[in-house]
């Protein structure tokens, strides 16, 4: 039976809920397209500034507003898929990618202060690869509260 130490307990920050599962991305595409779902590519202020900059692309052309604090656009379908997927079904913004494209299988609820995940069935790289460790999620938590909570005056000047 292993031991925990001050140092073990200093690693783990948030309390979390986690699928055991294996993942590996077989970049098929899917879920940059839309679903019978009516899945949506929503973007933070952070992903809509990251864009941009990378880009050079305003925001109009490639996001319309979304009602929704959080995430206060949604990137525009072209022909049912991501405007910025690639006929080689690659993503043409893959470094600077959106928080639901960093999180994609994954879906996240904070409930109390607990983060609960869930994996989206209709994935085909579920169950491929290696299995998944808390490491893995904490990484996407940590990610997420740091794009959830940065503000930058920036962001005004760039909206249309």
């Amino acid at each position: 039976m292993g031991r925990k130490t001050i140092g073990d307990e200093a690693k783990k920050k948030h309390s979390m809920l986690f699928p055991r599962t294996m993942f590996k991305c077989i970049l098929c595409g899917r879920c940059c397209e839309d679903t019978e779902r009516g899945r949506r590519i929503v973007l933070t202020v952070s992903d809509a500034l990251e864009i941009l900059d990378a880009t050079g692309i305003s925001l109009s052309e490639f996001a319309e507003e979304n009602n929704s604090e959080a995430y206060p656009y949604v990137i525009r379908l072209v022909n049912g898929r991501c405007f910025f997927l690639q006929p080689d079904r690659k993503c043409r913004i893959y470094p600077v990618r959106p928080l639901v494209c960093r999180f994609y299988p994954f879906m996240v609820q904070r409930i109390g202060k607990t983060y609960v995940f869930q994996a989206d069935p209709s994935c085909h790289g579920l169950g491929k690869g290696t299995y998944l460790n808390e490491e893995y999620f904490e990484k996407l938590v940590e990610q997420a509260e740091e794009r959830l909570n940065r503000f930058t005056g920036r962001f005004e000047a760039h909206r249309s």
